[in-house]
């Protein structure tokens, strides 16, 4: 289900040494041998270099969002947000490395805490995995930030995947993604929640904390249920939107599903688009 679902290889106007002949020029000294044809050299007594069309790797660069909100579980059965987002993260970006495609990390913190630049080989993708397995939740981060820092750093028209559940300022969000957009980089959210956020199934009153800022406010879950539910939707609804503007797309997992599961029904999705 995954094959071909990231984007394959696309071709680069830059020259290089690849599979498909592009036009001959002078040999200039420095120049690979190898490259000289022996036999127009041989007609015309002039050394000429080959000179083909690069076909080049598609670059996917993974943000994961490392705040205290993606560290949320609402009841013992169902993953941790920021668990589920690395399993995700793992599995694509072993998807691209098996498809040749170059992988790199960025990890969201109040800026862009850490970062891999993009390779291709198993042992670039065992030291994401490390990545991943050493990060800590903290109790802020800054998202927009990250990805504006992130813009600075990579190179233009990589596929840039975002997990995280988007708990940012709107407007800020909306100026990185612009950004990244404006750098012709492909984008994907992948709007990771807890079933509790997505449905409010709560029977009870409560106490609820922010476990970013501390804000504490008491409920009745019940009464509350209906106008939560309506802003909800109306904040996923306007997060689609920001995506759609910079011609991305937003997929929503929920943690009380298979994150392979869900990872493979996205994927047969995008590939069914492209």
């Amino acid at each position: 289900m995954a094959d071909g679902s990231l984007s394959g290889r696309h071709r680069s106007p830059q020259k290089g040494a690849s599979v498909e002949f592009s036009e001959y020029r002078n040999y200039q000294l420095g120049d690979d041998l190898r490259r000289v044809d022996w036999r127009l050299y041989g007609r015309t007594d002039r050394l000429h270099v080959k000179q083909f069309e690069e076909e080049t790797q598609l670059r996917v660069f993974v943000v994961l969002d490392i705040s205290a909100s993606m560290d949320f579980q609402s009841r013992p059965k169902v993953m941790r947000k920021i668990e589920f987002a690395r399993i995700v993260v793992a599995a694509l970006t072993l998807i691209a490395q098996r498809q040749g495609d170059a992988f790199g990390l960025g990890i969201a913190g109040l800026e862009l805490q850490d970062f891999l630049r993009a390779r291709a080989s198993a042992a670039h993708w065992r030291s994401l995995i490390g990545k991943l397995e050493a990060i800590t939740p903290i109790r802020q981060a800054a998202l927009a930030k990250t990805l504006e820092d992130l813009a600075e750093v990579i190179p233009a028209r990589s596929l840039v995947i975002v997990a995280s559940d988007f708990y940012e300022d709107s407007d800020l969000l909306q100026g990185a993604l612009r950004r990244l957009r404006h750098d012709h980089h492909e984008l994907i959210g992948l709007h990771v929640l807890d079933p509790m956020e997505i449905d409010f199934d709560l029977d009870e009153s409560g106490t609820f904390v922010d476990v970013e800022t501390g804000t504490r406010l008491k409920l009745d879950s019940p009464a509350v249920r209906k106008g939560y539910l309506e802003r909800f939707g109306q904040f996923c609804s306007e997060l689609d939107t920001m995506f759609h503007l910079a011609g991305g797309e937003v997929f929503r997992l929920r943690t009380d599903q298979s994150p392979i599961d869900t990872l493979a029904y996205c994927l047969a999705r995008r590939r069914e688009r492209l």
